[in-house]
């Protein structure tokens, strides 16, 4: 018996479409990454799908990718490879790990402001306000930490994770102040992480970086430390690589980038502190018109313990300074015994901050220590 098929133009183009479709959702497949789900007794492509993909109908999609034979018999333990942006989009939350000084959240649902506290967590639409001398630490569904400054004013624009996975969009707004991210890598299609400014949009994969806003100027600034950051301001997109720094002012262009000035010189330092402040000497840096200067447990992205900003030497002081002397104690409560890391950087002339210089030490605190002692937050020597 001879088969012949038969199709009218208009199924063979319906037929040449799903095709199309399906190949395009192939490629999409191969260059997004992945989840493994392990099947469970009763589990069928139908179930699976509707239990965690966008669209019902891509057990087809599941099916073929993964090579099963019967969609309604699958193995238990079997891994089931699914591309992540097939999966459905959920409210995901931001974890306070740490806050120090004057921390509060507007929560949304409710337009109160709450005192921050160690493990709140905030949801799309909340923000987080941070006052003088004060710092918070944020980490998101991915594991992405975010470290924000004194003066800093941050929105929740929208946080979703994808599925039940780790995998997560993050999408805030920081209205004025300063953050250092630290961005879980990510490759492929799929999860972001953004933060815009009225001025300008950071969009990055992986990568560490600074962002600040200045609503005095109207300027917003980056400095990426690791990886690349894709910086975006009126319609124009600047690709910024690892030591490089831009700016854009709000209706402008971001201006081609710049490198980031070198870490500062540090001069002999002890491994072991025994009291508060600690001295830190470092050596001026050609082009640095002032310098920022922090204190950070071992694990930096944990807390920011000082903040401060140093005013600018005169030219002739400059000149005349072989080193300078620095010392550094941290606002609030004594600090229990363990390891930190006091970092330097220099700011130029356009409000970048560089490289920072790092002094790691351990804080081992001596009997009898005076909590009073030195007074000064920092002084030049």
């Amino acid at each position: 018996m001879q088969i012949v098929w038969r199709t009218t133009p208009g199924i063979a183009k319906l037929f040449l479409n799903g095709l199309l479709s399906l190949t395009l959702l192939a490629a999409t497949a191969a260059h997004s990454e992945e989840w493994l789900y392990t099947v469970r007794p009763g589990d069928t492509l139908l179930g699976v799908s509707a239990d965690y993909l966008i669209r019902t109908d891509y057990w087809p999609r599941l099916q073929a990718l993964n090579g099963v034979a019967d969609p309604t018999r699958l193995p238990p333990g079997m891994k089931l490879r699914i591309p992540i942006p097939w999966l459905k989009r959920l409210p995901a939350k931001a974890r306070i790990v740490s806050a120090q000084g004057q921390v509060n959240a507007v929560i949304a649902a409710t337009g109160q402001a709450v005192p921050v506290q160690s493990g709140l967590s905030l949801q799309t639409g909340d923000t987080l306000l941070t006052g003088p001398d004060s710092a918070a630490s944020l980490e998101f569904r991915d594991g992405s930490r975010v470290l924000l400054q004194a003066d800093s004013e941050l929105r929740m624009d929208g946080l979703s994770a994808y599925g039940p996975t780790r995998f997560a969009d993050t999408r805030i707004r920081l209205q004025q102040g300063r953050a250092e991210s630290q961005v879980t890598p990510r490759t492929g299609s799929g999860p972001r992480y953004e933060i815009s400014t009225p001025a300008a949009a950071s969009a990055v994969r992986g990568t560490r970086y600074r962002i600040g806003m200045d609503p005095a100027t109207a300027t917003a600034r980056t400095e990426v430390l690791e990886g690349t950051v894709a910086f975006q301001g009126h319609r124009t997109t600047r690709t910024v690589e690892q030591g490089f720094g831009t700016l854009a002012e709000t209706g402008q262009a971001p201006v081609p980038p710049v490198p980031l000035l070198p870490p500062p010189k540090l001069g002999e330092r002890s491994p072991m502190v025994m009291r508060w402040p600690v001295q830190l000497n470092f050596f001026p840096l050609d082009g640095a018109v002032a310098y920022r200067a922090q204190v950070v447990p071992a694990d930096p992205f944990k807390a920011l313990l000082l903040d401060t900003l140093l005013p600018a030497l005169k030219s002739d002081e400059r000149e005349a300074a072989e080193a300078l002397t620095l010392m550094l104690k941290p606002v609030g409560p004594d600090l229990p015994d363990g390891d930190y890391i006091a970092r330097i950087r220099g700011i130029d002339d356009k409000g970048l901050e560089g490289r920072d210089a790092q002094y790691r030490f351990r804080f081992q605190s001596s009997p009898g220590q005076d909590p009073e002692e030195d007074e000064n937050r920092y002084i030049y020597k």
